[in-house]
């Protein structure tokens, strides 16, 4: 029997196994998908992304010209998600017509990364143990909450793509051929910073294990050179390959600029020469990287000053204080609430981390080491960055269920172990809170809380701010509107009109006047209302963004629009069968209700 026919029925299992995933994702979110809207903003407004490209947008023009006008800001988002979403939309849209299309590519894109997701992490966990674990761990990433929950029907932001490539980058740290895993890990990195550069931390910290293994160990250096290079190369076409052209004075902080690119190629020019010919001694190498490492900082400071400080440094210090410090997937998990940090952190991540303890203690003598230690060092680093930055804690998850598949398999072994039939059938079931911490949290947390009896507690609010009641703007003709920062993509999707702004960042110009607006005097409001073309503000009552501005500003603009203090110049605006509440900019003289 060779390889391939050992392959062969394991693959077959994984992709059972996989189906079997996707038909419960399904009937999971099937609510979510009967919508045709996304989760949350990213989505709905990468939605939003596809159709302008769809309708005849440029492939190298990302701005999102309803947006703040009249200075509407290119997102940060490069189009490579797009591609998918899109081969799928134009496949089935003769067949079926365009939302039908939308909302089916909605669901098979998601599944399709999941497939590619559980298929890397069966391939990592190989690496160390046996073929019924690999399996074993693909099949409990449907386990993993963090993992789920950006990887699942209607989830079509950059996240799920990002664990996809942070699992391909730790697996190519596995291939004997230094040279091509190389290759390909450079590429990998290359095109994860092209889409987020989110993932430049775990980035790094791969760099770094090859970099300090080439100081230490001469062979090594094969590995890190092809990396490097590949990366760079990689860097460029997909740089090109997005924005049609190369403008050095033209650098964004939140994604991968020429700055960035400069700064590689100055750091490549010292040390890919210092690998190739470098003598076996660890003080040349390490004034190598050390030199190196000034030319690449001194490059990216001489290009993009502005950026030293971090991707949100030259933010608008209002949007800043009120709205990115209460982002909580970016915020440590400190401060997020215990359920949160549960559901997050008592899956796969904690169940993993006490089985790497575990086995390094009692170091199995069937466990290679070397790639033991790969992994290890993959995941603790993953997990301390989850620990500083919520929403990493998917990529520390995925990179734990080797080791939480591992701990499942030697206690079920133990367990049919036991003579004792009472006992057996006890231990057995008690590796399900191995299996499923994360799934038993939420739902004992949703059991304790009461959330979805809370969600149907105010009906009229759910209403307000459903996709029904804001698709009812369509009956006022074309215009720009003032709404919460999370009601603008859905506006964006259901209507014509154009909004102030979104909780997307690369517009913070408009959203610090959608702030000020809400928060400011009348007069001062209304002529920033102006300045942007403005004529209707929607909002709902009990909206989390305006309470906070009603409380932190109880004589501002918005706190007098929720006591029905408004100014003369604002006319209420009533929709048939709607609780949105809307006002219309008019002209002084006019009556004050329609």
């Amino acid at each position: 029997m060779n390889l391939a026919d050992l392959q062969r029925p394991y693959t077959q299992t994984l992709f059972l196994i996989w189906i079997a995933v996707c038909a419960v994702l399904i009937a999971a979110t099937r609510g979510q998908i009967m919508t045709g809207i996304g989760w949350d903003p990213d989505d709905q407004l990468r939605m939003v992304q596809l159709r302008d490209w769809l309708g005849g947008q440029s492939w190298f023009d990302t701005i999102q010209y309803r947006i703040g006008e009249p200075d509407s800001q290119p997102m940060h988002w490069p189009r490579w998600i797009e591609l998918p979403l899109a081969l799928v939309v134009l496949l089935l849209k003769p067949l079926f017509g365009a939302a039908t299309a939308e909302t089916a590519a909605m669901v098979i894109v998601p599944l399709i990364t999941l497939g590619m997701a559980m298929w890397l992490v069966a391939k990592i966990t190989e690496q160390i143990f046996d073929h019924k674990i690999a399996v074993l761990a693909a099949a409990l990433m449907a386990t993993a909450v963090p993992i789920v929950a950006q990887i699942r029907p209607m989830r079509v932001d950059h996240h799920g793509w990002q664990i996809v490539l942070a699992l391909m980058a730790l697996w190519t740290m596995f291939w004997p051929d230094k040279r091509n895993g190389g290759l390909a890990l450079g590429a990998a990195l290359a095109l994860w910073l092209s889409i987020s550069l989110e993932g430049l931390p775990l980035s790094a910290t791969l760099i770094v294990l090859l970099t300090v293994r080439w100081v230490f160990r001469t062979e090594e250096g094969v590995r890190l050179f092809w990396t490097l290079l590949s990366f760079l190369l990689t860097s460029f076409i997909l740089y090109f390959a997005t924005q049609g052209g190369f403008d050095s004075a033209k650098n964004y902080c939140d994604a991968l600029s020429p700055a960035h690119l400069w700064a590689c190629t100055a750091g490549a020019a010292i040390i890919l020469p210092a690998i190739k010919f470098l003598p076996s001694n660890i003080a040349l190498r390490i004034a190598g990287l050390a030199i190196a490492a000034v030319a690449a900082v001194g490059v990216f400071h001489a290009f993009a000053p502005q950026c030293i400080g971090g991707a949100f440094n030259t933010m608008d210090p209002i949007v800043r204080e009120y709205w990115l410090v209460h982002v909580l997937e970016g915020l440590p998990i400190w401060y997020q609430n215990g359920e949160t940090m549960v559901t997050l952190l008592g899956g796969s991540i904690i169940v993993g981390f006490c089985s790497l303890l575990y086995i390094m203690r009692t170091q199995p003598s069937q466990i290679d080491r070397n790639k033991l230690f790969v992994l290890g060092y993959a995941f603790l680093w993953a997990l301390v960055l989850s620990l500083f930055v919520q929403r990493a804690t998917a990529v520390a998850a995925a990179f734990a269920l080797p080791f939480m598949a591992w701990a499942v398999h030697q206690a079920f072994v133990r367990a049919r172990d036991i003579k004792r039939p009472v006992l057996r059938i006890l231990a057995t079931a008690a590796v399900v809170f191995l299996i499923m911490p994360g799934p038993l949290a939420v739902a004992f947390f949703n059991g304790v809380s009461g959330g979805d009896a809370q969600i149907e507690a105010n009906p009229e609010i759910a209403a307000c701010k459903g996709n029904e009641s804001l698709a009812r703007l369509n009956a006022f003709p074309r215009s720009n509107i003032l709404a919460p920062f999370d009601f603008g993509p859905r506006i964006l999707l259901l209507t014509p009109h154009g909004v102030l702004a979104t909780s997307h960042h690369r517009n913070d110009k408009a959203m610090g006047d959608q702030i000020r607006i809400f928060t400011s005097a009348p007069d001062v409001a209304r002529s920033l209302l102006e300045s942007h073309n403005i004529r209707y503000i929607v909002a709902c009552n009990e909206e989390p963004e305006l309470d906070f501005y009603a409380k932190k500003h109880p004589e501002g603009f918005w706190a007098q629009l929720a006591k029905d203090q408004k100014p003369d110049w604002l006319q209420s605006v009533q929709l048939r069968d709607n609780s949105l509440r809307i006002w219309r900019l008019a002209p002084k003289g006019l009556p004050n209700d329609l």
